[in-house]
């Protein structure tokens, strides 16, 4: 059996979830040229704006997840939802630097709340050898959300700048039918730990009772994956017109191409990774992200390599997709959600650290330099990942 009677209910509640992440996060980017004008701010401040995002998403991660895991995986989705509309409606609200850094930090823990309950929640619905193509399709929607957010931003921006943001308040109407879709949260039995009975979940929970040696090396999988993800993704269109010539014009159309073969690239290594196993799923995407970004290094023709971007987006974002099920197989079910959270979310220090470094390595050595330092991300990812189990093993005519 496929998993249980809801299924497909969860499943496309997670997947429009989600996509409110990826919208969330997308719009800041294209609204940053009106925020630096409006705001009078430069572009270390305007890069802050950033930043105070992703720490709030680390945060999240904790809040939310413990949330998740003491009162329930379908209630913390709905509040995530709910948070992040207030937090992107009141930009009618903050006209200043500061109160827009305190904006993003607000708005950034809802983002933190979303992806591990949803990893959890395919993983409680969908069995294991589906698992892989159904939490790939759900994260999916990160590509579908930087999509619809680069449309609705080429209808508002220069008309009122501030509707880009107040439509990601849609989330709220979207909590309620997400609390329809979702079963109500089984009622979790109380269980002893070093001989103490215990009916919650805990901060440290995630890195007692020898949890500590998957934790660990799983969040540097993820700083791993985030850093190479947002290093590429950040840089290439720049690289694509400084140092390969490729017209402005043309590289509007860019991120489209690339966001349209991450979802697909979504798709089959989801599958990959129900054919032949999480882990080694993950290899192959790390080492497919390697070699596609390691093409823009060695040819020049810019028209060859703006396609080849559609390439390069269905490796980026594959092994993103495979993390939801692996993340969910490797931790037990009491703290599926928060340990999920946390591992991902805690990425985001990669994210963070990644375009800073390339950008200093391309300064003074060029962005061809930077970008073969991605490549070499990714081959220390594949390495990296040998420090975690293989969760699931493909038998043939099951």
């Amino acid at each position: 059996m496929s998993g249980t009677p809801q299924r497909w209910k969860v499943l496309w509640a997670a997947f429009l979830t989600y996509l409110f992440d990826s919208y969330d996060l997308m719009v800041l980017a294209i609204a940053m040229p009106v925020l630096l004008k409006i705001l009078a701010i430069s572009l270390p401040e305007g890069g802050l704006l950033g930043s105070a995002t992703m720490l709030g998403a680390m945060i999240g991660s904790v809040v939310f997840g413990l949330i998740a895991e003491n009162y329930g995986r379908r209630f913390s989705l709905v509040l995530a939802l709910v948070w992040l509309g207030v937090g992107m409606a009141a930009v009618y609200v903050v006209d200043a630097w500061l109160p827009w850094m305190l904006l993003r930090f607000f708005t950034g823990l809802a983002i933190g709340g979303v992806w591990g309950p949803c990893a959890a929640l395919i993983a409680e619905h969908w069995s294991t050898e589906y698992r892989g193509r159904a939490a790939s399709f759900v994260f999916s929607s990160f590509a579908i959300g930087a999509i619809v957010a680069a449309l609705v931003g080429r209808w508002v921006i220069t008309v009122q700048w501030q509707w880009l943001f107040a439509a990601g308040a849609a989330s709220i109407p979207v909590a309620f039918l997400v609390r329809r879709l979702i079963p109500p949260d089984v009622k979790k039995t109380s269980m002893r730990v070093g001989g103490i009975e215990q009916s919650g979940v805990g901060i440290g929970a995630i890195f007692s009772d020898g949890l500590a040696r998957i934790t660990l090396p799983a969040t540097l999988v993820s700083i791993v994956n985030l850093a190479g993800y947002w290093g590429a993704a950040f840089w290439i269109p720049t690289f694509l017109v400084r140092e390969r010539g490729l017209g402005m014009t043309a590289m509007l159309g860019f991120s489209f191409v690339m966001y349209v073969g991450m979802f697909f690239g979504f798709q089959f290594f989801g599958l990959l990774a129900d054919k032949i196993g999480r882990r080694r799923a993950m290899i192959v995407a790390f080492f497919a992200c390697a070699v596609s970004i390691g093409i823009y290094i060695v040819v020049l023709n810019p028209q060859f390599l703006f396609w080849w971007g559609a390439v390069v987006g269905f490796g980026l974002c594959g092994a993103g997709g495979i993390l939801g099920a692996y993340y969910a197989e490797l931790f037990p079910d009491r703290v599926r959600a928060y340990a999920g959270g946390f591992c991902w979310n805690m990425g985001r220090i990669g994210a963070m650290i990644a375009p800073f470094t390339i950008g200093a390595i391309g300064k003074n050595y060029g962005l061809q330099a930077g970008l073969a330092v991605t490549c070499g991300i990714y081959l220390i990812g594949a390495v990296m990942l040998l420090m975690l189990p293989e969760t699931y093993r493909h038998e043939s005519g099951s």
